[in-house]
């Protein structure tokens, strides 16, 4: 699986890869990536200093890249609020975009009772453009 170079990269940069894998596996899901995901996909990868080429190989083949959560509560509940603003990039969260969220939230680490107790509050708050670290500071308290 992948290139020397990602044999000796950092556990950070591999972390970011698989976030930006799972906005992808979101922007993808009904088929292809309209022009506002791929946006909000160009912004994530300058967020998390991705190579245009990394980005190209992610964007071909995504799941040849791992889900390697955060340690910090903080960090996993910024990668959940970022499914949620890419899945709701349309306006509309679809129930198959609520599952795979539901799924990369798990693989991120998250419980199951704090997914349930906190994914409508995040989903509401990105649909009426809260601003992430007001949510985020609910989140962790």
């Amino acid at each position: 699986m992948g290139t020397l170079a990602q044999l000796f990269e950092s556990g950070e940069q591999t972390s970011k890869k698989g976030h930006f894998r799972n906005l992808v596996l979101l922007a993808r899901l009904d088929g292809s990536i309209a022009d506002t995901e791929r946006n909000f996909l160009n912004r994530m990868a300058s967020r998390l200093s991705l190579t245009e080429e990394q980005v190209k190989e992610i964007l071909s083949d995504p799941m040849a890249y791992p889900v390697v959560p955060p340690i910090s509560l903080e960090e996993r509940c910024e990668r959940l609020i970022a499914l949620v603003e890419m899945a709701n990039i349309d306006g509309i969260v679809a129930p198959e975009e609520l599952s795979l969220i539901n799924r990369l939230a798990i693989a991120l680490g998250l419980t199951e009772e704090f997914i349930a107790k906190n994914l409508s509050f995040v989903i509401d708050n990105v649909k009426n453009q809260i601003d992430r670290n007001e949510i985020l500071e609910v989140l962790v308290g």
